[in-house]
């Protein structure tokens, strides 16, 4: 029985342990939380390899803010450290922030540019499916700690 366990255990591992790899493509749902405007949001992205084990990352969120529309883009590059199951990387990036308040007398939109850096795994529970924390702090104005869970799709 301990050996029939063993290789149905080495089978899933190696099954579920891919590399990221020049071409693989995955998409994401989840939501974000920013810890200094305490606003949640839905967040919607893809994640690209551009050669082995770095990836771009462009992804959007719409928040739900009770005075307006907000809205936030990241472009966003990762490093993977790690293979298999769990993957955790690091992640440097472009973020820019839109907010339209509802104020009478007015059009008082805002957009602010800044950086992304962070951390964040790809934690996988099926074949083609994972779970994405991260979390990440946004460099403008005075900065905000973003914290993100994700469902990931591995495409290929």
């Amino acid at each position: 029985m301990k050996k029939l366990l063993f290789i149905f255990t080495f089978v899933m591992t190696v099954g579920l342990a891919e590399a990221q790899q020049r071409g693989e493509a995955r998409v994401q749902f989840g939501g974000d939380f920013g810890f200094t405007t305490e606003l949640f949001g839905l967040n919607f992205g893809a994640e690209y390899f551009l050669v082995d084990r770095i990836s771009l990352a462009p992804n959007h969120t719409i928040y739900f803010w009770e005075n307006g529309r907000a809205s936030n883009l990241n472009i966003d590059a990762r490093y993977y450290f790690t293979e298999g199951i769990l993957q955790w990387y690091g992640m440097a990036g472009f973020t820019n922030n839109w907010e339209n308040p509802d104020l009478i007398g007015g059009d008082f939109r805002t957009s602010r540019a800044g950086a992304n850096l962070g951390v964040g795994g790809v934690l996988k529970f099926a074949d083609r499916l994972a779970f994405n924390p991260e979390f990440k702090y946004q460099l403008q104005n005075n900065g905000q700690a973003i914290f993100r869970l994700g469902l990931v799709y591995l495409i290929n």
